[in-house]
């Protein structure tokens, strides 16, 4: 293969800037869709914790679960929370890569397995007392 020195230095060469990606890392989303999924996680371990804790090895299993929804549910938090940007009004459509999607919609797929999982426990719960 031919080494060409000028095809490596090609930045003179752009017709336009660049474009800057956005800087926000859940910007398709709005965030009171992203609060409201964490904290119907967040309900759904404080739930375990109240109920199911009752003795050594129970506990031991139900702070340990609670450690690994931290750690997976805290970093895209975290990320979430350091990548803010310039307050946006919410959006009518999210645009997904399957093509657009109403914000109920998208809030509906989003929300329904935390959801789900807070309505069963609640459930499990009462059968159980």
């Amino acid at each position: 293969m031919r080494h060409i020195p000028e095809l490596l230095d090609d930045t003179d060469q752009l017709t336009s800037a660049p474009a800057v990606p956005d800087k926000d890392l859940f910007g398709d989303i709005p965030s009171g869709i992203w609060i409201a999924f964490l904290a119907c996680w967040a309900l759904v371990f404080a739930l375990f914790l109240l109920f199911f804790a009752t003795d050594g090895p129970a506990a031991l299993a139900v702070v340990t679960s609670c450690f690994f929804a931290t750690m997976i549910l805290g970093l895209p938090a975290m990320l979430a929370a350091q990548s803010k940007s310039a307050h946006r009004p919410w959006p009518k459509l999210v645009h997904t890569q399957s093509g657009p999607l109403p914000v109920r919609a998208a809030a509906t797929q989003i929300l329904l397995i935390p959801v789900g999982a807070v309505i069963g426990l609640i459930g499990f719960i009462i059968l159980a007392l």
